[in-house]
Parts: structure tokens; sequence; C-alpha cells
């Protein structure tokens, strides 16, 4: 036969001879029982991610209980409100509260009228504007009274930011005492910057208090609901689980700020509202009955966080005293009753009364957020935990592991569940994306035996598709260790997109008034929430023996660093096969060397730094552009808290590694990376550094492994991964579906093989690829659709063959039936 060239290539294609790696995996294999719970949500009032975000109401301090807090929250009772006086009335506006509405809601507003004229009244310009909808249906409420003789009735109207009217309804003759009145608002046309107006023609005093303006067309059509499209793009990710209320804002800025869930239940204008750690205003009005509702919605567990009488230890701690913390735990309790509780008793005859009287079934309860192992969280947390158990042995608890992913704290707090027994420990992190690919393996050594992992929060540090990417090759890892990772979340949740005065990053997704864009990231875990299994099957990667990994180039300067510690260095060597590249012995002068901060200089013979800076750190003003070299030279400590720190292949004082040794108050060595002044530990262990002893250093650096010594042992060895492939294979029982997860990390596209031994037949399978045309590319209010899922099909059988794009998260599903 004869085979001309174009025949030729496409034999080759088909029987893979071309492919550069070869995926395998067996259907027939005994395959490991995983978590079907791992992908959930966490929601968390950050960056307006409830009020004016996720809470429909439209709003902005609807109840005039907004107040200065010094240094963190600058609007008063009155913000976004202003006064309105036309055609020669003459008014004045302020805020009482002699006469509250109820003991918890004490403002309101006060429109005394001294003269008519044709209008005068107060208008709300909600949350950076009043976003309506031609043909909507909106609700609007408010509780009113009167004073001084007040005649007349009250004008509604949405007004658009053109001054026209879009909506308008009429309250006839309010009375002198507190009354709700409810009217029903129909939009003739869209505006996205409107305001509402509530207007008078009448003379007197007007009171108002919560009000309110809700969208009918809520997510599952609820009242006080949620904000459609943003609750159904969480929904859309099929979250098993959802943690609530937050992190940091659970703990609060000192204890008078924590999150107390009984402040968020009941008729809304009975509840508490608060100021934030995040420094703006919440009403509480997407309180706990709330999320307990968006989770059965969503058909998702509750996972409620609930503080320990420790407030946040990054702003000035506080600790409840052990005379006081018996409030909190009842809290604890008390919460339980009013998840799961009988509407015989008190707080399950709140929920019943809410409109809920079957139980919530809560599951779990998380114990404090990131807490630091003081023997103070110690003793109150035993506290809680002793209590629910003792009341409660049903309920699972969730403990904490501390704000990193290693550490001092880390190390102890896993110590401290293992001993307590602890269902389930929550870790977080936000690291660099290299970290994420260096640490696939990270829960593959973990204690089968102890507690079940939680990863609460956690994402790459940006929202670009190589953000993405790495966190789908993360999730690989995560689920291979399925067996013991119980639940994971990505954090945080939405971000509010124009002028706030806190921002995030990264976000899952960010959004307007009028729109939203789901990130690459969102993608990732909506691609994995809709693609769970119950069963993971092992699988291998092979690449071809010419394939040749991107290794990575440690190019750059080399220096030293300390953090409010005192150190001495000498005969720095960094030498390259033969060629010495720098030998600097300091005995004569430095004026190659660069100060960062710090106070360096000659003392006898050596190049000492001497102040407490935080950090100090000084590099020699000369590049190693070798791509394999080793560093060695001699250290010691004479005084401070910590250990050393040696910068290579810095680039600047904000892109770097280092070579940690004693960090942590001395007792952590890592391998850090710092990009844009942002720093990751990639790999991080125990260790301390002694005063007054000269410690041997020595660096041998590559592009295929970098392995770093402490008096001649090694202590770290840090190789990139083999190649850019990484693999997840799980099977669905219930459906009897295969489904095959596969990212290609590389800058390159790959062909691959695909074995799936067992598998008998030839089918076709779904294929959903997630990529972009380049990884620093990312998805914005302006371009919401520049990276996006798509979906195509193969066919499949025992062996085949399939492209993998660069930068690429491919999943291919298909049924063994």
């Amino acid at each position: 036969m004869k085979i001309n060239t174009f025949t030729l290539v496409a034999l080759f294609f088909v029987t893979g001879l071309f492919a550069q790696v070869t995926v395998k995996t067996n259907i027939n294999q005994s395959g490991m029982k995983m978590s079907t719970d791992l992908i959930g949500a966490f929601f968390e009032d950050i960056n307006y991610g409830a009020d004016g975000g996720l809470y429909a109401e439209l709003i902005q301090n609807r109840s005039f209980e907004y107040h200065e807090v010094k240094g963190y929250c600058k609007e008063g009772p009155l913000a976004h409100w202003s006064l309105i006086t036309e055609g020669g009335a003459e008014a004045t506006m302020d805020v009482d509260n002699k006469k509250p509405l109820n003991s918890n809601n004490t403002n309101y507003l006060k429109l005394n009228i001294s003269k008519k004229g044709s209008k005068a009244g107060f208008k709300n310009t909600g949350f950076f504007g009043i976003t309506i909808e031609k043909n909507k249906k909106y609700n609007f409420s408010v509780f009113l009274k009167t004073e001084k003789g007040f005649k007349g009735n009250l004008n509604v109207q949405l007004v658009g930011a053109n001054g026209v009217v879009i909506a308008q309804g009429i309250i006839k003759k309010p009375t002198a005492e507190w009354k709700k009145y409810k009217l029903e608002l129909t939009a003739k046309a869209s505006d996205a910057k409107a305001s509402l107006y509530i207007t008078t023609n009448g003379k007197g005093v007007l009171y108002a208090d919560m009000v309110s303006l809700f969208p009918q067309d809520t997510y599952k059509g609820r009242e006080n609901g949620l904000r459609k499209d943003l609750a159904q793009a969480i929904a859309d990710m099929k979250p098993r689980f959802l943690r609530f209320p937050g992190g940091c804002i659970s703990h609060g800025r000192g204890l008078d700020n924590a999150y107390r869930w009984k402040e968020t239940v009941g008729p809304v204008e009975e509840r508490t509202p608060n100021w934030n750690l995040w420094n703006y205003h919440q009403t509480y009005g997407l309180g706990f009955y709330e999320y307990f509702l968006f989770s059965e919605d969503m058909g998702a567990k509750p996972l409620p966080v609930i503080p320990v009488g420790i407030s946040c230890q990054f702003r000035h701690r506080e600790v409840e005293s052990i005379e006081e913390i018996g409030p909190w735990i009842q809290d604890a309790l008390d919460l339980i009753e009013f998840a799961n509780g009988s509407t015989n008793t008190h707080w399950g005859g709140l929920r019943a009364k809410m409109g809920h009287p079957e139980s919530f079934n809560m599951e779990y309860i998380c114990l404090g957020n990131e807490e630091d192992d003081i023997p103070e969280f110690r003793v109150r947390f035993k506290m809680f935990q002793d209590t629910i158990r003792k009341y409660h042995p049903e309920i699972k608890i969730i403990g904490t592991s501390g704000t990193d992913d290693a550490g001092s704290h880390y190390e102890s707090l896993w110590q401290f569940s293992k001993e307590q027994k602890i269902d389930m420990v929550d870790e977080h992190y936000y690291n660099d994306p290299a970290w994420f690919l260096m640490n696939n393996y990270r829960y593959d050594k973990y204690d089968r035996n102890g507690p079940k992992v939680f990863i609460g929060e956690w994402a790459s540090r940006g929202d670009k598709l190589e953000n993405a990417i790495v966190e789908a090759a993360y999730l690989t890892g995560v689920e291979r260790n399925s067996d013991i990772i119980e639940f994971t979340c990505y954090a945080p949740l939405l971000c509010y997109e124009e002028d706030i005065p806190y921002h995030w990053n990264p976000d899952l997704i960010r959004f307007n008034n009028t729109s939203m864009v789901k990130t690459a990231s969102y993608h990732v875990q909506q691609m994995y929430g809709n693609n769970a299994g119950d069963e993971y099957l092992k699988s291998e990667v092979e690449y071809t023996p010419d394939f040749e990994s991107a290794g990575i180039k440690y190019t750059g300067k080399v220096g030293v660093a300390t953090w409010n510690t005192q150190i001495v260095i000498d005969d720095l060597k960094v030498i390259s096969g033969d060629k010495v590249i720098i030998d600097e012995n300091f005995e004569n002068d430095v004026n190659d060397w660069i100060i960062i901060a710090g106070e360096y200089s000659i003392i006898d013979g050596k190049y000492a730094q001497t102040s407490g800076a935080t950090p100090s750190m000084s590099f020699l003003n000369k590049a190693v552009n070798e791509s394999s070299y080793t560093i060695t030279l001699r250290a010691m400590k004479t005084g401070g808290t910590e250990g050393f720190l040696f910068p290579f292949a810095l680039k600047d004082d904000q892109n770097y590694y280092w070579f940690n040794l004693g960090g942590w108050n001395n007792s952590q060595h890592a391998i850090e990376k710092s990009v844009g002044g942002s720093k990751s530990q990639l790999l991080m262990a125990p260790g301390k550094i002694e005063n007054n002893v000269w410690y041997a250093i020595k660096m041998e650096i590559s592009e295929r492994s970098a392995k770093f010594y402490l008096n001649d042992k090694l202590i770290f060895q840090l190789d990139p991964p083999t190649g850019p492939v990484t693999t997840s294979v799980i099977k669905d029982t219930k459906s009897n579906d295969l489904i095959l997860k596969v990212v290609n990390s590389g800058n390159t596209k790959l062909n691959a093989n695909f074995e799936i031994n067992g598998l008998k037949s030839q089918r076709e399978a779904k294929v959903i690829t997630l990529t972009g045309a380049s990884a620093q590319d990312r998805n914005s209010i302006e371009e919401p659709n520049k990276i996006v899922p798509v979906e195509s099909s193969v066919n499949v059988s025992e062996k085949f063959t399939y492209n993998l794009p660069a930068n690429s998260f491919t999943l291919i599903r298909f049924s063994l039936d």
C-alpha cells in the first residue's frame, strides 16, 4: 500500500507517535472512597459582598444606624441620605432616638417641615446608585409616624439620573404611631444610577425608619432575599456546603465587634446592625437564618463559624475573661437549637416563626477562625468543645490551624487538634502560583488516623488564567487525598468592583450593580463542583524520553537579610563549575553592596548587620546569570529574635527567593518566594538558629533542582514538577461515569496518549476545556467571557490521543455503561 505524506501524518497522530505524554489508568481497579462534599463555597461580607452585593436590599443605611468609628468607618447616620426642598419649602433633616422603633434599632430620621412648598423630603442613592430595570417590580416599605399636626400624603418615587421619574406610588396620611407601610413599584424605564425620593407637600414633623427597596425577582423568589444573578452563580458551582458568615469578621476587630448570630435573626427591623473590620457597615439583613435558607436552597450543608471569645490577632486582639465566656458558649448551644431544635424549644420556635419549622439539619460547627496557638485559645476552645460534645455529641467540630500553611502555630495547633480528637481542622493559605505546583503532593503523607482536613480558605494570588490553572492542578492532588480532605472552599467569594474603600485580590466573582464577571478561577471551581465523584482511581503520567520540562531559572543577584536580628557573614562565594563568579571575604570596601534597609558595615573583616530593622536587606550589585551555581558562606547570629535570610535570584527588593533560617520567632526554616513584595512559603520545616555560633550555609542551584544545606545537612530540596501535566481520575458510581481531569500548566501545547485499561469499546465523551490566548489573560467587567469553558466531544476507547492546549484544564467525561 502506498502511503502519502498526509496519510502518514494522520497515522502518526492516531497511534500517538507524536505524543509527548501518556496518561494511564485502569477502570477495574479497586478505587479509593473519596469525600462527596469536597467542593463548597465560603461567604464573608468583604468588599460589600453582603449589603450592596448578595443581599438584594437596594437602600444603603436604611435604618440610619451608620456611625463613625474612629480610624475605620467615617460615615455617620445620615450617610447616603440628603434633604429635598423645592418650590419654597423649608425643612431640616436630622436623626432622633428618643422614641425608637425598638431597642435594637434606635436611630430614625426626623424631617421637620416648617414651611410648605411644592416638595420637601429626603432621598437615598443606594449602593453607588440604585439599579432599576424596566418592567420589573420592586417592593418598597418604610416605618413612619408623624407629629405636630402633619397632614398630607407621601410620594415615593424612583428617579433616574436624568431626573425622570421611572416608578412611583403614594402613601396616604401616615399616622402618629409607628406603622409599617408597603408599596409595589413597577419601573417604566431602566436606570443604573437611580435614587429613591420620599417627598410631601405637607407641613409638620415626619419620622421614618427601616426604609427598604427590594426587587421582587430575588433568588428563589424569597422576601428579604438575595440578588438573583450572584446567588445563582454561586449555586451553579453546586457547592456541597456553605461556610458562613466569614473568617475575620466572625471574631471581629475587638470583642464588641464580633459577629454574634443572635443579633442577625428575627424580624429584620429588630436586628442589631454592626460595622465590620473591613471598615464599613452591615445591616445583618442577610443573617444566619438567610444563610441557612441559602444553603438549603442550593442543596449545600451549612457550616457556621462562631467566635470563641477571642478577637482578631491582627487587630489588637482582645480575649474574653473566663468569668464572662459562658454567654459565648451558650450562643453555640443556642445556635444548634436554632438550626436543628424542635419548634417547642425557644430558638427552634423562633426558626419556625420566621417561616421554617423543619430542621436545617446542621451537622458541623466551626469554632474560631485562624486563631494563634496561645494558652487562652486552648482553654476557651476546650470549654466550647467539651460543652458541645456533652449536649450535642452528634455535631462535628471543626478547629483551626492558624493563618498559614506551615509554621509554629500550624504545627502546634494540628497537634492540639489531634490530642482533642477534633473532627476536622481548618487550613487557610493564599500563596504564589508556584507554591501550588510545588505542593501538589502536600497531603500525600498526612496522618490518616487524625482529624480530617478542611481547606477553608485558599487561592493563588491573582485572578488570571495562570492562577486558575495552578488551582486546577492543585485540586488534582486534593482529589487524590480526598479520603482525608473532607471540604475545600476558595476565598473570597465576592468583590464589588466600583470605588469602594477596600479591595482584596483574588476574588471568585466580581460585580457591580448591573453585571458580574466570573473569574477563570470560578470556572475551575464550577468544573470540579459539577463533576464530582465518589471513587478515586490511581493514574500515571509518563513523558517521552525526549520531553524536557521547562525547569526554573534562578538567575539574579544574591544578598543577605534579617528580621529584627543582628548577624555577621563572611566568605561568600558563588561558583559555577570551575568559574568563580563572586568571592567576597569583606577585607576591602563594600561599595558593590546595595543597602535597602538596616545598618550594614564591615566590622573586623566581616559584613555585619547591627540594627533591629524588620526587615533589613543588602545585596551584591552583580547578577548571577548562570543556570547552575553554588552559593557558600558562613553566618553567625549575634542578637535578635530570628535567624538568617539569604536572598538569591533577586531581581529587586520586591522579587526574589530566599533561604529563611530561624524565621517565625526562631522556630521554622523555609524557602520563600516574593512576587511584587508578596511572599509565600514554598517549603517549610521546624528549625532554629543559636546565638554566637558560626553556621555553614550552602545553596546548590540549578534549573532541575535546588538544594539547601545548613552545616552540610540537607534542609530543603526544591524540585520543579517533572512535567506540566497533573491528573485526577474519578468515578461517579451513581451515574457510572468516568471523569478524567487533566491539567497542562505549561506554556506549550502537548499531544497526549490516554490508556484507559478495561474500557472495551469506543464511545463518545463530553469534553470541557478551560484555556485562553495567554496565561496572563483575565476576565473583567468589560470582557467577562475572555476565559470561559468550551464544550466539545471526542470518541474515546482503550487508547486514544487528545491535544492538551497550553495553560489548560481539560475535563473528559463518559459513561462506562
